[in-house]
């Protein structure tokens, strides 16, 4: 069975990008392209992974990553914010909030994959 990946973005071009760099890795792909659906769609999929914008339409991925760290469900999830901020606050609430990896766009998918790999070893999920 292969594992999940939750994409939460408004961004479809790069949601699409990112989706297809999953899936030639092997993994099953869900979309969202907002906070609140992603939330939605976590709670019915129970993703192995959530890769998550900051900046969206509804709730922002700080709220986002916030309740799935609240959910004892989400405890062994890993979760990456991936957001074209910089800004330093903003790495360090997401880091607060719950977020395992932080990954400034425009990102390299092999650099992504690799990250995907380690946070999901760290959080021992799968094989």
């Amino acid at each position: 069975m292969k594992q999940k990946v939750l994409l939460v973005d408004d961004e479809e071009f790069f949601r699409r990008l990112v989706a297809n760099g999953f899936e030639r890795e092997g993994y099953a792909v869900l979309q969202a392209d907002n906070g609140i659906d992603g939330l939605r769609i976590a709670e019915q999929e129970k993703p192995d992974l959530v890769v998550l914008d900051l900046v969206m339409p509804g709730l922002l991925g700080f709220e986002v990553c916030k309740s799935l760290r609240e959910n004892p469900a989400f405890s062994n999830t890993p979760i990456i914010v991936m957001s074209a901020k910089a800004y330093k606050p903003d790495i360090d609430k997401a880091l607060e909030l719950g977020a395992d990896a932080y990954i400034v766009k425009p990102i390299e998918l092999e650099e992504l994959m690799q990250l995907v790999k380690e946070q999901m070893q760290k959080r021992k999920v799968g094989p």
